[in-house]
């Protein structure tokens, strides 16, 4: 399976993670590098638009993995949760350069940490693998050994993303 890049973007709840990785994928497109991106559904159950279908059927009525393709949207339903590197490898099938993945927190993958307030500090000790961190507050109290961008600098982030 061939390899590719992968980031994590990751924070609290309304820190902007979307919204960075919305402007980082834009980025990405507009200078030809074939991105693409997971979302952790982290507020519990199931994503809407899953249950009650016929994937989730067929997964009900044994299959392991279920899978259903329309217009461009493939669906898989497992029989038991997935592992984010099953995901991952999923990813490496397709020809693609980077992938980004929203939340995961817990993961091994290198990450940018998205910073809203001073409460979303603990994050920076909880973690592994930080290699950025976005945030508007200023960060000059804390020793940090990774570099700091601004919500309006995403393109930077990008660009030393693809170059690191």
């Amino acid at each position: 399976m061939r390899e590719i890049k992968v980031i994590q973007v990751v924070g609290y709840r309304n820190s902007g993670k979307t919204t960075t990785v919305i402007k980082m994928l834009e980025y990405f497109q507009e200078h030809g590098i074939k991105a693409a991106s997971l979302k952790h559904h982290g507020h519990g159950g199931v994503p809407l638009g899953f249950e009650d279908k016929d994937n989730k059927l067929h997964q009900k009525a044994g299959a392991m993995v279920a899978g259903v393709e329309g217009d461009g949207v493939f669906q898989l339903v497992k029989s038991v949760p997935w592992e984010l590197n099953e995901l991952v490898d999923i990813y490496k099938i397709w020809d693609i350069d980077l992938l980004i993945i929203e939340g995961f927190k817990q993961a091994g993958f290198e990450k940018i940490v998205m910073i809203k307030d001073e409460k979303d500090f603990d994050l920076l000790q909880e973690l592994t693998n930080i290699v950025a961190v976005v945030t508007e507050i200023p960060l000059e109290n804390i020793e940090l050994t990774y570099p700091v961008f601004r919500q309006n600098e995403i393109s930077s982030l990008a660009r030393w993303v693809i170059n690191d």
